[in-house]
């Protein structure tokens, strides 16, 4: 449990940070003012942001109910004013000296149709910064439409993801993936699942943060990709529809819808999506070991369905105080079927002595997450806001498998055949809350806020043999693993601006208390095993913002991160692909602890590059190891330290007015020294680049043309892997019918299939390499229709109190 002295600190310390709002600042200045719509009635909830010359936002604010507002600052400069409202043309003030100043009425104009808005939004740049934030705008592509938010997420700046389960961000492992500022509930294979359930139609843009503040939880050792959806902006009943099929080697189809409806003070939003289809992958590993060689391949067929949901509801109290509730779930059911042969010889020859065959039969297979959200938002006109959070979430996964092990000679004909059944099954509930605070103080901006979470997760595995009689249990592959966890945690952040300056930094506490507990069968006798932790950690922050000249920026911030264990990891059970190849969790992890350094240097938004250096100590990596004479384990182990270097620039073009292009390009170093064991220790170092080029026509006739080219050299991943180059291209046509309501699309996705994963593991006494390929050459048609009348104000994004814990399940 939380030692109450750790509980009694961070109350103190909240109290007396929330207590300062008492002190008033003699040198704050005044900025007031009214914003009333053309025909001179006020606006309520416009939003008013003051910037300075340089166009950075230093604090905003909303209006009143009658449309006023009050922004209070107190450092010298030059600024000027920003009013935005949804359905509305953006007001900007002149630029004028920091004093008290009323700019009396502000009139805002409305926009002349929705499509005259849309345009202005695709004129947006692909790739932008804002205040050390990479923002890659989704909605302006057209490779990224119609399909998965996992290809959609590929195609973001320095982002990659190995074998369909792994997402890296600048070559690096550990990224935090938010959605709408909310946690996932997944890692690994899971999260994967879950963004190819999801629709891109409803995404707006791709956040890459590399080095987050204290506010944000600490987990994410490469950073954190925040990937937010599209607010509805009509006002009454509006949503659109979109449906896609494609074909790779079977079809699929790909359904989203989303509605909104606002009535005076009330907001009531939902979305459903679906991928419905087979997935099959290919993929197989040649590998010697004890002087024999082992050479499989395995064809997986992926009968899952995908489902996934939202339902929300905002109510307005007044213009300072909104209650919110929000309910997600997530779905996945359905069999699946993998087949493997191997194929056994003893080097130096290569004929073929002995073969395995097989089949893993998951005949009844199920998924559902949930989570449910209370929130509670308070903002003034001074700058102060107060939000509450109080989650619950729980994830109910269960799958049943009939596993066939035949083994033949050279002449086919059958040595031995064994069948297993499995019946595997998690539980874990998720409960937290989250406080947060802000205020001006001391002519910056303080930040702060509390956290606690309680995670309960029971793991049950049961492992048969089956015979022509009842199947008969084994105890020594089946266990029960219950995981408990509760953390406490507080930050503190401030942020200011000193001459040319911009300067923040702060700090997060967090206390972890767990306790895991295997409970097994030996010799007849029921056993149980605890394994326990208790520590604290700091995760401090710092940055320092300076323009250079007219629109150029640079940076340098320092965060320490911090990357868990899933829960599933924790848990020793086996899981079989055959009767030579396992994977099986660890209960002996620990978390990795991780340095970041960031420099970054903007022009425009149009030119971006960044370099970043990562020392990760107890790295936490998947490996592939040997098991008893002739059969290989995947497990997760902490295996040393990382050092990681990585510099990127990312470049927009405008050549034509008809023609766009955005260039990124990658270079990054790593530097693994990790050890297996006392006697198979490794330093393995690689240089890697990645490169991509997206290029968009508008074309006559309303239509537009995008081609995409990504190429990846041999790269270092995990512990001990190098892959293959890999390299992709796509093309996309779209053209606007139905008076501008309706979009038809058709892209073709690696052409050439060029993507197919090629690398090798290997340590004394073991070389293994392996393929895989994940039916990445598809094409696709699709067509969307969107219906609104007026104009309202969007959703609010928010962010869940479990963001952090919910991330750990896979």
């Amino acid at each position: 449990m939380v030692s109450p002295q750790f509980l009694r600190i961070v109350l103190i310390g909240i109290l007396i940070l929330t207590g300062i709002t008492l002190y008033s600042q003699v040198n704050d200045k005044y900025i007031t003012g009214k914003v009333v719509d053309r025909n001179m009635s006020p606006i309520p909830l416009a939003t008013v942001s003051l910037h300075d010359r340089n166009d950075k936002l230093i604090l905003s604010t909303s209006t009143d109910s009658v449309g006023q507002f009050n922004l209070r600052f107190g450092v010298k400069g030059k600024y000027f004013v920003k009013v935005s409202h949804v359905g509305d043309k953006d007001y900007q003030s002149a630029i004028f000296e920091l004093i008290d100043v009323n700019l009396g009425t502000l009139k805002l104009l409305p926009l002349e149709n929705i499509l005259e808005e849309a345009t202005v939004e695709g004129r947006k740049k692909t790739v932008q910064v804002e205040s050390g934030t990479l923002i890659y705008n989704v909605e302006n592509t057209l490779g990224g439409q119609d399909v998965s938010v996992l290809e959609a997420l590929k195609r973001a700046p320095g982002v990659f993801v190995e074998n369909e389960s792994d997402i890296t961000l600048n070559g690096k492992s550990g990224v935090q993936i938010l959605l709408d500022g909310r946690q996932t509930f997944l890692s690994g294979k899971e999260l994967t699942d879950l963004l190819k359930s999801l629709s891109s139609n409803n995404l707006k843009s791709i956040e890459i943060i590399n080095s987050p503040t204290a506010k944000y939880e600490a987990t994410g050792a490469a950073g954190i990709i925040n990937i937010k959806t599209k607010k509805n902006q009509v006002r009454g009943l509006n949503g659109n529809v979109s449906s896609a099929v494609a074909y790779g080697i079977s079809a699929k189809q790909l359904q989203n819808a989303a509605l909104n409806y606002r009535v005076d003070k009330l907001n009531i939003f939902a979305n459903y999506s679906h991928t419905l289809g087979n997935y099959h992958y290919l993929y197989g590993t040649s590998r010697q070991q004890n002087g024999k060689a082992y050479n499989s391949h395995t064809k997986d067929f992926d009968k899952r369905q995908k489902m996934s949901s939202q339902v929300g509801i905002d109510y307005y109290l007044n213009d300072k105080n909104t209650i919110g509730f929000l309910a997600n779930g997530n779905f996945i059911f359905g069999g699946g079927i993998t087949d493997t042969r191997t194929e056994i010889s003893t080097l130096p020859s290569l004929l073929m002595e002995e073969s395995l065959d097989a089949i893993n039969d998951y005949y009844s297979q199920r998924t559902a997450r949930y989570n449910f959200n209370f929130n509670y938002k308070y903002e003034d006109s001074l700058g102060r806001i107060l939000n509450i959070d109080a989650d619950y979430g729980f994830f109910d996964k269960w799958n049943k498998n009939l596993q066939s092990n035949i083994y033949r000679d050279h002449q086919e004909n059958i040595l031995q055949e064994n069948l297993y059944r499995t019946l595997n099954g998690i539980d874990i509930d998720l409960k937290g809350i989250k406080l947060d605070y802000g205020m001006n103080l001391w002519q910056g901006k303080l930040e702060t806020g509390f956290k606690y979470s309680n995670v309960g997760s029971k793991n049950n595995a049961r492992f048969f043999h089956v015979d022509k009689g009842p199947d008969s249990l084994d105890n020594r592959r089946t266990n029960d693993f219950h995981f408990y966890e509760h953390t406490t945690s507080a930050y503190i952040d401030y942020k200011r601006t000193l001459g040319k300056w911009s300067l923040q930094g702060g700090v997060r506490i967090e206390n972890s208390n767990s306790k895991g507990t295997l409970f097994y069968n030996e010799n007849g006798a029921e056993l149980d095993d605890d394994i326990k932790r208790n520590f604290t950690n700091l995760f401090p922050f710092f940055s320092a913002t300076r323009p250079l000249g007219e629109n150029q920026t640079v940076s340098l911030s320092y965060a320490k991160r911090i990357e868990r264990p899933a829960y599933q990891d924790l848990n020793p059970f086996i899981y079989m692909l055959d009767e030579l190849s396992f994977w099986q969790g660890n209960p002996f992890l620990s978390p990795s602890l991780t340095h970041r350094l960031t420099v970054l240097y903007s022009l425009k938004s149009a030119t971006v590059v960044s370099f970043n250096f990562a020392y990760t100590d107890q790295l936490n990596a998947k490996v592939t190891d040997t098991l008893d004479n002739d059969k290989i384990v995947m497990i997760s182990r902490n295996v040393g330290i990382q050092k990681h270097w990585s510099l990127s620039l990312t470049q927009n073009f405008t050549p034509k007015s008809w023609w766009d292009l955005t260039f990124n390009g990658l270079l990054y170093y790593i530097q693994n020294d990790v050890s297996f064991d006392q006697y198979r220790n490794l330093n393995l170092q690689q240089a890697a680049g990645r490169v991509s080029l997206v290029q968009s026509f508008r074309l006559p006739f309303k239509m537009r043309a995008e081609v995409t080219a990504v190429y990846n050299s041999n790269r270092l991943s995990g512990a001990n892997t190098i892959s293959r180059e890999i390299s992709q291209v796509d093309v996309a046509f779209q053209k606007i019918l139905l008076n501008d309501k309706a979009t038809i699309r058709f892209a073709i996705n690696d052409i050439y299939k060029g993507n197919q994963s090629k690398y090798t593991q290997n340590f004394p006494g073991f070389v293994s390499n392996s393929y895989g390929y994940y039916e990445s050459r598809q094409v696709r048609l699709s067509f969307s229709y969107r219906f609104s009348n007026g104009t309202t104000k969007a959703q609010r994004a928010r962010k869940s109190a479990l963001e952090n814990e919910s991330g750990r399940i896979q």
